[in-house]
């Protein structure tokens, strides 16, 4: 049957238009919250899985802690769930409908680097419209990234994109602040 593979999150449907990402540096771990923005084009409702991607390696223990809301077009938690050996929920879209989702999990580090996945956007065929990449160290100083920052305001560093298909995912690392 043709849902399941939709359900599941194994083909997109949707588009994925917009994110933005805010990362929490802390000595030894990152905590992370997503806003993501996606957008049915068809003129009839449609459900969508998705699957919820961490880097879990040498370097990254898998999440301590993970939560997603829904913001658009109402507010209610979703209650992701493991499967396949990814983490994943759904959302239902009215015709031509918009959601917003708010990923949020905690992750601890080994070391004083991490990174976020950028290259899953691959899959969904097209580029994000428009994204924001913010770090807020807390504790720490940015010693690198991989895609370049500027700061913003005191508490945060930031790169922003339009029309943005990640060849590479988002690696930083950092040391302690004396």
């Amino acid at each position: 049957m043709l849902p399941l593979p939709f359900l599941c999150g194994i083909y997109p449907v949707v588009h994925f238009t917009e994110e933005q990402i805010d990362i929490r540096v802390c000595p030894d771990e990152v905590i992370v919250d997503g806003y993501y923005v996606y957008q049915n084009p068809f003129p009839f409702p449609v459900s969508q899985g998705f699957i919820i991607p961490f880097p879990v390696d040498d370097r990254h223990l898998g999440p301590s802690f993970l939560q997603v809301r829904q913001l658009q077009p109402e507010e209610k938690d979703i209650g992701p769930w493991y499967m396949l050996g990814v983490n994943r929920f759904s959302l239902t879209f009215k015709a031509n409908g918009t959601c917003r989702v708010h990923v949020r999990y905690r992750q601890k580090v080994i070391g004083e680097s991490a990174s976020y996945i950028l290259v899953t956007t691959k899959p969904w065929r097209r580029p994000l419209q428009r994204t924001v990449y913010r770090m807020f160290p807390e504790g720490v100083e940015i010693s690198a990234s991989n895609y370049g920052l500027s700061r913003q305001a005191r508490d945060f560093l930031e790169f922003r994109r339009e029309n943005f298909m990640p060849d590479e995912d988002w690696s930083f690392s950092w040391k302690l602040k004396n």
